[in-house]
């Protein structure tokens, strides 16, 4: 049985569920996976998916539950994933069907997103292999979706979690920079903390999508949920998005809200950064621990409390 869940605003994102302890080279464990699904075999896949904010309700697609895989077709051993260059650097593994220069500057970049990541959460880093499969035409790519994961909505880019691997696969476009950091930064959560619920793991792919020194500002997120708040629609809440489990019933607001949130925690005050810090530490331990709605009334006060100071922050990043 396969569930495909869709969540984030731009970008695609897929969990795969294989049985621990299964070891075997990427490309190899994704066909077969996919062959033993054909057969019958059951396994739980988990697809998060964020269409370009500019045509968002044109894109985004909800949750697409496959309850019989029977024809899905196995993935033919590599020989249609990019592979004309391999690149390592860092954690990353490079796999494009087109000429990349080793010291391309958004690899580089990629490479030091790690080191950022660590630094901004407290996080320990991952020695666990991403692997970024590469196209160099758009169409290729889209062919490549369409083939081995039929149905899946489309989408610019898309993550893939089993539990021997990580991996992302991407046209080179325009966009490729934006799309690249986001879905690298859920490789690098994820090698680190895979229980990092819903609404965070966009939060924080959200924040780290931005080339510094945007500083994880996400101006066209403040600006949608300045403009709301003025409309009088909507209100910050962290309960709702941590009630969140299905990415479909996710909308634009969620997205917003969710960097929003990530933002304030982190770029406020050091009381609130730490607060994050330590609820991912726990999360690494305990995927049970306590929400951060919990430990923010602790430590902030009551809901409205809360709600207010984010709301100021919005208007704040506006002004």
């Amino acid at each position: 049985m396969f569930g495909r869940s869709v969540y984030s605003s731009h970008f695609i994102s897929r969990t795969m569920r294989v049985p621990a302890g299964l070891r075997m080279p990427s490309v190899c464990l994704l066909t077969t996976l996919l062959a033993s699904a054909t057969a019958g075999c059951a396994h739980t896949m988990l697809a998060n998916g964020r269409p370009t904010l500019d045509a968002f309700d044109d894109v985004f697609s909800g949750s697409r539950q496959f309850t019989d895989a029977a024809g899905l077709p196995p993935l033919s051993m590599a020989n249609d994933l990019p592979k004309k260059t391999e690149r390592r650097v860092g954690q990353l593994r490079i796999h494009a069907d087109f000429l990349l220069a080793g010291q391309h500057r958004l690899i580089r970049e990629l490479d030091t997103l790690r080191v950022t990541l660590s630094q901004e959460l407290d996080l320990p880093v991952s020695d666990e292999p991403i692997h970024l499969y590469l196209f160099a035409d758009l169409s290729d790519y889209q062919t490549f979706v369409q083939r081995h994961f039929p149905g899946f909505p489309a989408r610019r880019a898309c993550f893939i979690e089993t539990d021997t691997t990580l991996a992302v696969f991407a046209p080179w476009q325009e966009r490729i920079a934006e799309d690249l950091r986001h879905e690298t930064t859920h490789g690098y959560l994820h090698a680190v903390v895979p229980g990092i619920p819903l609404w965070l793991d966009e939060g924080l792919a959200e924040f780290f999508e931005l080339p510094q020194p945007a500083d994880g500002r996400h101006q066209p997120h403040a600006d949608h949920l300045a403009g709301r708040l003025l409309e009088g629609t909507w209100q910050p809440r962290i309960e709702r998005l941590e009630a969140l489990e299905d990415a479909a019933a996710m909308s634009q607001d969620h997205y917003a809200e969710s960097w929003c949130w990530t933002h304030w925690l982190l770029r406020t005050t050091p009381a609130r950064r730490r607060l994050l810090e330590t609820y991912l530490s726990d999360l690494r331990h305990d995927p049970v621990t306590p929400p951060l709605s919990a430990r923010l009334r602790d430590m902030e006060g009551p809901p409205a409390v809360t709600t207010a100071a984010v709301r100021d922050h919005v208007r704040d990043l506006v002004e």
